[in-house]
């Protein structure tokens, strides 16, 4: 090689390897982020499509439930993809004995990191992106949205054969709510919000409405007759009527303040300056506040993990690393999930909660790249224990006999 050919070498030859795990790791990173947002997905719109679909709201309105549920998943399902694409990627170049190919060629462990490390903070960089915006975003859409679809549908909520006491100082028994948002059929009303004067209501139809103006629900009557006990109580009043409208308050549409999760990151120092410290609310709001940083983070460090475990592992099989990577993924959102129960009730410091599982995984990083350059194999102590253990007894065996 002469003095002209071998800068090109240098240059050229890491950068092949650089592009193609990039697109490697981009491939199935897209794969796996689709059917694993779909599999998500579905478990968690599952309550909502049945609602929806029985109570006959819109078409429109589900795709815009779907929609704003989305940020929320992508913030767990795009670094579980990213951590599982890496993981596949260095299990087929270990199974495919690349690896060893590159390490006789002088290529080590450390120079394959620099696209890894790429595509590292690629996924961080949008985590944080929809922690701090697309998901406060989506929380707050979706609250404004199943809000407007129980103004316009307020049957929404009424169960039919069932007696009704969720409404105060009103129960309310409907024989059929039709899924088609059309009339209610078989009601029966007992109003006690005057003591003095209690009526009772029993009608063949009856609709719900929402009136804009005074923000209140009114149920329209059709076919019926009202029931009113005298004041002395002595003696019944009874009226038939074509309609009539009694206003109710089945529901109570007043501004609830947001919560932590629907806070932007402005919003949530704020309410902190408004709550003293110590407090469970104090607490809710300093966990929320540095988890949406401590889970871009942790995106990273679970790539950096995969890496050297995909490289250490000796088993073959894109399922083995799909498994592997939904544990390790499944562990660190018990952790996290753990963390912020003893954060908010202060048993472990609030501010430090959300990154513990970040400290923990980082420590398994720092291991596992520790053992990979060193070439020492997954299960490789475990089956030097087992050899020391079995040694031990054959002396024992051998020395008893």
């Amino acid at each position: 090689m002469n003095r002209l050919t071998a800068p090109f070498y240098r240059i050229h030859w890491p950068l092949i390897i650089y592009r193609h795990l990039w697109r490697e790791c981009w491939d199935i990173f897209a794969v796996g982020l689709l059917a694993i947002t779909v599999i998500v997905f579905m478990g968690r719109i599952t309550r909502v499509m049945q609602m929806i679909i029985t109570k006959g709201v819109s078409l429109i309105d589900i795709g815009k439930f779907c929609v704003l549920l989305l940020p929320y998943l992508l913030l767990f399902t795009v670094p579980m993809a990213a951590m599982i694409a890496v993981l596949i990627t260095f299990l087929r170049l270990s199974n495919d004995n690349e690896i060893m190919a590159l390490k006789t060629s002088g290529v080590s462990v450390l120079q394959l990191l620099p696209p890894i490390l790429a595509f590292a903070l690629v996924i961080s960089s949008t985590a944080l992106f929809f922690s701090l915006y697309a998901t406060p975003w989506g929380n707050q859409e979706m609250r404004r949205l199943l809000s407007e679809v129980t103004k316009r549908r307020a049957d929404l909520g009424i169960r039919e054969q069932v007696f009704n006491n969720d409404f105060e100082h009103v129960v309310l028994f409907v024989n059929r709510v039709p899924t088609s948002g059309g009339p209610m059929e078989g009601v029966f009303l007992s109003d006690d919000r005057d003591p003095q004067v209690p009526i009772t209501i029993a009608a063949d139809k009856a609709l719900l409405l929402f009136d804009l103006k005074s923000e209140r629900l009114i149920m329209q009557l059709f076919q019926g007759r009202v029931l009113r006990l005298s004041e002395d109580a002595t003696s019944f009043h009874s009226i038939e009527f074509e309609t009539y409208q009694v206003p109710l308050e089945l529901f109570k549409f007043v501004p609830k303040p947001k919560s932590e999760d629907e806070m932007f990151l402005g919003e949530l120092r704020q309410a902190l300056a408004q709550h003293k410290p110590g407090t469970l609310d104090y607490n809710k709001l300093l966990v929320e506040l540095n988890r949406r940083f401590s889970l871009p983070v942790g995106a990273c460090i679970m790539i950096l993990i995969a890496m050297p475990l995909g490289i250490s592992t000796q088993i073959k099989g894109r399922a083995v690393g799909l498994i592997m990577g939904l544990v390790i993924f499944l562990l660190y959102y018990l952790l996290l999930t753990a963390a912020w129960r003893l954060g908010q009730h202060a048993i472990i410091p609030p501010g430090l909660a959300p990154w513990l599982p970040d400290f923990i995984f980082l420590f398994l990083a720092w291991g596992l790249w520790r053992r990979s350059r060193r070439d020492i194999p997954i299960g490789a102590g475990a089956f030097e224990v087992k050899r020391w253990i079995k040694r031990k007894f054959m002396k024992t065996v051998d020395g008893g006999q």
